[in-house]
């Protein structure tokens, strides 16, 4: 079934992704774009999937009948492309790539003129005007809009941009310090940029799984596809274990088992802690009072913990990118981002980052002449529970209200927190007991129909996992009551 959500549209390539759906979705977005700009120029890239280079030519080719301009940038991560709209002032753009699903899988996200995807009302405009496009008009001449490659180009531009973002201190504080990363792509886009930029700051990038299409793990990275760099970080004697999706905007770590840290959470880095890491790099180097860490609402308490101790505040959204990045330009941010979502949001980018990420940690590390081990050891405990249920859309809007005024009669609970509409966040904060703080948070996923997802935080692992079961419990209860 094709999933169509502010997070963009993804389905399996030739069941649920057809030429009709592709050639539609490409006239709506073009419609969008030609009722704010006379001349749109869009930057139109991939990631390596095999299907990616079909979608877009299709889509290309309807662009240029439909009189837009296109800088086709080929294979470029996602934060590329999405810097590559800025970079060249371009009124929009296009990523096609399903992330972190597998290689049968593939879609795309459209982009407003500040490289963010589409706000959701502009995402639903675009979704129903699809639906209502039959085949585009065959009389229209075609290559009315004109191409031009800019992949190599492009990737340029954004490694400068890195290079810029940690500035000349930056870049010599890594240069100096001689580490040694294990990077593992897995085929994707990350792999056109990570060893050229990881070259320029001197640092002995051993890669994995380099060559571009070809998928020798699962395409999303977790404890299972990356478990084995563990031995190489090791064997080696790397600083790191770094492995990406195949669209390069999510980045996860694993960590040397040298340290009380590691031998306590395990060598996956959470994504709590990645981004917990990018915001103690960003806000250490922040010289304004007051700044506004933004996070979705089921990012740990950690994050809140290290933004105190720089004298800055959290504000909580709901889940979603593009809420978060919102949020943040309102607030004039200085960083951001989903615990879920391995990987932060600094301005000037509108998206997780995968690859600065990696940089700004080794940033971290360099100026702070620390393993990451070592930095982490001084950061506070937190610890995350999950699952996912299957519970039909329709249904998981009544549990939600269900699961409300369950929570709202336990004596135990300190506060209520909702997010988005009715189908958002339901986040209830329990008192604080002897085992620490402690949260259950409930929500249906927008990207995977049909899941709906339980997730808690709380300082020790037993307690996350009893709160896990204290939550599973409460839907349990509230679906019987509803049937």
């Amino acid at each position: 079934m094709l999933t169509e959500s502010f997070s963009g549209i993804r389905g399996i390539f030739g069941k649920d992704i057809t030429s009709e759906v592709i050639e539609n979705y490409a006239l709506s977005y073009s419609d969008f774009l030609k009722k704010k700009f006379s001349s749109p120029l869009i930057i139109l890239g991939m990631d390596t999937r095999p299907s990616s280079s079909s979608i877009k030519e299709d889509m290309k080719k309807i662009f240029l009948e439909q009189g837009i301009k296109v800088y086709d940038v080929g294979f470029n991560t996602t934060p590329a492309i999405q810097h590559g709209v800025r970079h060249y002032n371009a009124e929009g753009g296009v990523i096609i790539s399903a992330s972190h699903n597998e290689p049968n899988w593939n879609g795309w996200k459209f982009l407003r003129k500040t490289g963010s995807v589409l706000k959701p009302w502009e995402i639903q405009e675009v979704i129903t005007n699809s639906k209502y496009h039959g085949s585009r008009d065959k009389n229209k001449p075609e290559q009315i809009g004109v191409s031009e490659e800019k992949g190599p180009e492009l990737r340029e531009s954004y490694i400068n941009f890195i290079l810029n973002h940690i500035g000349k201190k930056g870049v010599k504080d890594i240069h100096d310090s001689k580490f040694k990363v294990i990077v593992d792509p897995n085929g994707g886009a990350a792999a056109t940029v990570i060893t050229p930029l990881l070259e320029r700051l001197n640092v002995e990038a051993i890669g994995k799984n380099m060559s571009l299409g070809v998928f020798n793990r699962l395409v999303e990275p977790n404890e299972k596809s990356l478990a084995y760099l563990a031995y190489y970080v090791e064997d080696l004697d790397a600083n790191l274990g770094a492995g990406w999706d195949c669209d390069g905007d999510r980045v996860e770590l694993v960590i040397p088992n040298s340290s009380r840290f590691s031998k306590e959470r395990g060598r996956m880095l959470s994504g709590n802690y990645i981004l917990a890491l990018i915001v103690e790099e960003v806000l250490s180097e922040y010289k304004k009072t007051g700044p506004k860490v933004v996070t979705n609402d089921a990012t740990s308490d950690l994050i809140k913990d290290i933004a105190e101790k720089h004298g800055a505040q959290t504000v909580e959204v709901e889940v979603g990118e593009i809420n978060v990045v919102d949020k943040m330009d309102k607030l004039n941010s200085p960083v951001g981002g989903e615990g879920s979502s391995s990987g932060g949001i600094v301005p000037p980018s509108k998206c997780r980052d995968g690859i600065l990420s990696l940089v700004q940690i080794l940033h971290l590390m360099a100026k702070r002449k620390k393993k990451i081990t070592e930095i982490l050891e001084d950061f506070p405990p937190y610890y995350s529970s999950r699952t996912n249920i299957k519970c039909s859309p329709d249904l998981a809007v009544k549990v939600r209200k269900k699961l409300e005024d369950y929570w709202g009669k336990n004596e135990n609970i300190e506060e209520i927190r909702k997010t988005g509409d009715k189908t958002g966040g339901l986040k209830i904060i329990r008192k604080k007991t002897k085992h620490g703080p402690g949260w259950i948070w409930y929500r249906a996923s927008k990207t995977e129909k049909g899941v709906f997802r339980i997730i808690t935080d709380a300082q020790s692992k037993l307690y996350a996992d009893k709160l896990l079961a204290m939550g599973e419990k409460a839907f349990d209860d509230c679906i019987d009551e509803i049937e």
